[in-house]
Order: C-alpha cells, then sequence, then structure tokens
C-alpha cells in the first residue's frame, strides 16, 4: 500500500519528487481508460478519488501494484472534442475535464459525471486526437453543472442540507448591495425563450410542503425597447397537476404570504398589504389607459364556474373565495354608471 503510515509521526516529510508532484497510487483506486486486462497502462490519464487527477509512469499487472503518477507537466494526451451539449471544438486555453467513470477527457464541466483535469495548449476541431494538456488540479470555475435531465445528482441521503448556501452581510450604507445578482442579456432576434432565474420544485411524493419560483423579466431601459412576439410576465408562477386524479394538499399557484414571528408585533407604524398594485417609473406614460387589474385566459365563463354569467342586475360574477366553507364572490358590470 502506497503512504504507510504506520511508522511515520506528525510534522514527517513523504513528499516524493518536485514537493509532491509525484504521488504514489494503488492501481485499485485509480479510474484510468478501459484496456482488455482493466489495468492502468503507462501514460493513462488517471482520477483517484474525487480530485486527485495526473498520468501514470508505468503499466500494472495486478490490482495491487504500487504506480507513480505524476499530478502536473504538459502531456500529449488523447481528447474527445465534446462538452456535456455535443460535439464542441477544443480551443487553447479550454478547460477539460476527465470523466468519473470512463477517464475520457473532454470539456464536458457537468460535475456530476467529469472533475477538472487541466486546460488544453493546442487544438482540435472535432473527434477524438492528440491535445497537448496542461495537467492541473483547478478550483471551481465560473460554469457549473451538477446533474442532468435524468441523470440528477442524488441527496436522499442527506438531512437537513442546502445544496448551495451562501449567506453575506453588509454595512453599506449607499448604493446597492446583491446577496446574489442574476442577469441574462437575451440579443438574438428568434423564437428563443429567456429566463434569468429559472426554479421548479417537482413534487412525486406525499411530502410536506414545496414551493416554486419563477422570476423577473425586463424590456431594456430609458429608450431602449425589447420586444416579444408572445407572452412576457415580470412574474410567472405555475401550479401544474398530473394527467390524473390524487393530487392533495392546499394548492396555489401564487401565495402572498405575511408571517408573523409573536403576539407583540405592532404594524399600527406601517403600511402592510397582502397584495400592493403599483405603477411606478418615469412619467408612468400611458400605463394607466391599458393596464387591468386582472386578465382572464382560459376560463370559460358559465354557471357554477370561477367566472359567472349572472342574470340579475350585474353582468358577470367572479368566484374570489372561500370563506368557512362559502363561496363569495366579486360583482362585475360592463356598465360604467
Amino acid at each position: 500500500m502506497p503512504y504507510v503510515m504506520t511508522s511515520k509521526s506528525a510534522g514527517d516529510e513523504i513528499s516524493s519528487t518536485y514537493e509532491g508532484r509525484h504521488i504514489e497510487c494503488q492501481e485499485s483506486d485509480l479510474v484510468h481508460p478501459s484496456h482488455t486486462d482493466n489495468m492502468v497502462d503507462k501514460g493513462d490519464p488517471v482520477l483517484m478519488g474525487e480530485n486527485v487527477v495526473g498520468v501514470s509512469f508505468r503499466s500494472a499487472a495486478l490490482a495491487t501494484d504500487i504506480v507513480a503518477v505524476d499530478t502536473e507537466g504538459i502531456w500529449a494526451l488523447s481528447v474527445t472534442a465534446t462538452d456535456q451539449y455535443g460535439a464542441s471544438a477544443v480551443a487553447r486555453g479550454d478547460v477539460l475535464f476527465i470523466n468519473k467513470t470512463t477517464a475520457i477527457i473532454s470539456k464536458n464541466y457537468d460535475k456530476n459525471v467529469s472533475v477538472r483535469f487541466g486546460v488544453a495548449l493546442s487544438t482540435l476541431a472535432n473527434g477524438t486526437g492528440i491535445v497537448a494538456v496542461k495537467v492541473h488540479m483547478m478550483p471551481d470555475d465560473q460554469i457549473e453543472q451538477v446533474g442532468a435531465s435524468g441523470a440528477y445528482y442524488d441527496l436522499s441521503t442527506a438531512q437537513n442540507i442546502y445544496a448551495r448556501q451562501y449567506r453575506y452581510t453588509s454595512s453599506a450604507t449607499a448604493g446597492a448591495v446583491q446577496g446574489i445578482y442574476i442577469r441574462q442579456t437575451q440579443t438574438g432576434i428568434g423564437t428563443a425563450t429567456a429566463n434569468s432565474l429559472r426554479a421548479y420544485t417537482e413534487v412525486l411524493a406525499a411530502i410536506g410542503n414545496a414551493y416554486g419560483a419563477h422570476i423577473s423579466l425586463g424590456f431594456g431601459e430609458l429608450t431602449t425597447v425589447g420586444k416579444l412576439t408572445g407572452l412576457g410576465c415580470a412574474v410567472r408562477s405555475t401550479l401544474g397537476f398530473p394527467d390524473g386524479a390524487g393530487v392533495t394538499g392546499t394548492l396555489c399557484a401564487l401565495q402572498a404570504e405575511i408571517f408573523t414571528f409573536g403576539a407583540n408585533a405592532d404594524l399600527s407604524t406601517a403600511r402592510t398589504s397582502c397584495i400592493r398594485v403599483v405603477n411606478d417609473g418615469s412619467a408612468k406614460g400611458n400605463v394607466d389607459d391599458y393596464a387591468y387589474l386582472f386578465e382572464f385566459v382560459g376560463w370559460t365563463k358559465n354557471a357554477g364556474h370561477m367566472i359567472i354569467t349572472d342574470t340579475g342586475n350585474v353582468d358577470t360574477l367572479l368566484k374570489c373565495c372561500d370563506v368557512d366553507g362559502t363561496d363569495l364572490y366579486i360583482m362585475c358590470t360592463k356598465t360604467i354608471t
């Protein structure tokens, strides 16, 4: 076994060549390209654990063989010109990743299947070919993916865990301070759908609570005007139902909640509402003339429905709420008197 500690004391130096650049590994601990004998070969890119990457100095004959691995250097290695979306040419300076199962090197940065391996120093237009690679273990970069459609990263064994947690504090007295600020600018003209932030929570079992969010849309600033050919929503929250019966719970597409932490809460000095409808901005334009408080799309106007035709003194009734099991209505009229 490499690095036997039985004869070592705390503080003993055990690094090998070039201050630990060359390390010793047991063959069975290495992920490497597939071979007929299932053993690592000299010159193979290898991965040990979740983070240690390098190139093997020798071939092994047994799973218990000790193999020296170079964790740095520039190597000619087989690289596949793909990323997690498909074919993608390799350019000088591209970060390369090693697959945690197959040891194939590519640009696939999905952390569910890949680990950073190094940086490309030569190019590869397509397919699989030899690329000069600067081998190096690297910290996270600006693009991150964990899992993919149909291949989720499994958190089922975790308890009370935040997959991502960010907590900040600021003493700034002016300016804008955002804990997380995400802005996506869409410049292509066509039928693309753009989201600055898309969150989707899907419930497939009986659990306590679930929350979903889908937030923010802009059309430029000042005289810059963006245009849509379809639907645009500042905030869109979607409550979805399966093609069948059996859904339970208290369900809503949007919940505006006021939460009070104690019996001594006093709102006499504050203006409070569950929903605040604001027309804001410079001069406000002609929004007053063309905006609606509600727009109903896809609802059938009929007796027993949410929108009801009334034959009495009003044109339409809106079933607005349920109070202690009793339906209450808002009366609407097309005639202004």
